[in-house]
């Protein structure tokens, strides 16, 4: 008889489908990596900016900059603020060649297929306050961006929120991973994802709804899509403060669909492809109206 494992069942299965959406699946100890201490897939984060830059013709200098620019944000809540802008925005430098003041891109928002997507499972990272190993860390141009944890749906005794738990700790003990992640999922028969937010004992955990998917766990990876994963991170994922404190959100599906409805009605009107002169959404009072006409604004961050 076959003993399923949390690896054998959901990771390996996550892992899969990925591949099926075009990510490249490089197993955690072959990563090229010289420090645990270190988040970022330095080598894989130089080629990236390199590649999307290359109009620009950044010199070691340049590089060098965007990195220390990078790594320099602290890991508590303002870091993770400035690592989410450049991930829309660019990082901002003085060429040493031309002197003259450019963002350097970070994420083709133009082309996601232009993006470096790698997968991995079994990541080691490290800290003063000791070491963690998510079973799967999700790579954009070197930059870790999110982080999977999956439990055994065969095992009656553990369920999501133990996977979501787990994630709060590893947010605890290594901080510097979580300056970059910018969401993770608790995974196992379902899924649920959430912001990570250092600092912040409880956030909220969502369901993803897909059209055309029954299936929780199978909604929940349509978000990994390369067009979909960077239009979340991009136009979808904001920090705030609300009553003094912290907070990063999120859309939930139905915000994130009457987003890119209302955006695409919006473009389709002032093009002259139609002309409707009344309402935009309707939505149920309590279901995130507010949310979704700032997610429909664009923000970079608030």
């Amino acid at each position: 008889m076959p003993v399923f494992t949390e690896k054998s069942i959901v990771e390996d299965y996550i892992t899969d489908k990925l591949k099926e959406k075009g990510w490249k699946y490089i197993p955690g100890e072959a990563l090229e990596r010289e420090d645990y201490s270190e988040p970022l897939l330095i080598n894989d984060f130089i080629r990236a900016i390199k590649k999307m830059n290359e109009n620009l013709e950044l010199s070691e200098s340049d590089v060098n900059r965007v990195l220390a620019e990078l790594k320099s944000k602290p890991a508590s809540f303002e870091g993770p603020k400035h690592i989410l802008r450049f991930l829309k925005q660019g990082i901002a430098i003085k060429l040493e060649k031309t002197r003259e003041l450019k963002y350097i891109n970070l994420l083709d928002q133009e082309n996601p297929e232009n993006n470096d997507f790698v997968v991995s499972n079994q990541v080691w990272f490290e800290s003063s306050r000791g070491r963690i190993r998510p079973d799967i860390v999700l790579y954009v141009n070197g930059i870790p961006l999110v982080v999977i944890e999956c439990k055994n749906p065969t095992d009656p005794g553990v369920s999501w929120g133990d996977a979501y738990k787990q994630v709060k700790d590893y947010e605890n003990t290594v901080q510097e991973l979580f300056k970059y992640a910018q969401f993770s999922i608790a995974a196992e028969a379902t899924a649920r994802y959430f912001p990570n937010v250092l600092g912040l004992k409880d956030v909220e955990a969502c369901l993803w709804r897909e059209e055309g998917f029954e299936d929780d766990l199978d909604a929940t990876l349509e978000m990994l899509s390369k067009p979909t994963l960077i239009d979340l991170l991009v136009n979808f994922t904001f920090a705030r403060e609300e009553r003094g404190k912290s907070a990063k959100v999120l859309p939930r599906f139905m915000q994130y669909d009457a987003a890119n409805l209302v955006y695409k009605r919006e473009i389709d009107n002032l093009e002259g492809k139609e002309k409707k002169d009344s309402g935009l959404v309707w939505h149920w009072q309590g279901s995130g109206k507010t949310l979704a006409m700032i997610f429909d604004l664009n923000p970079i961050a608030i």
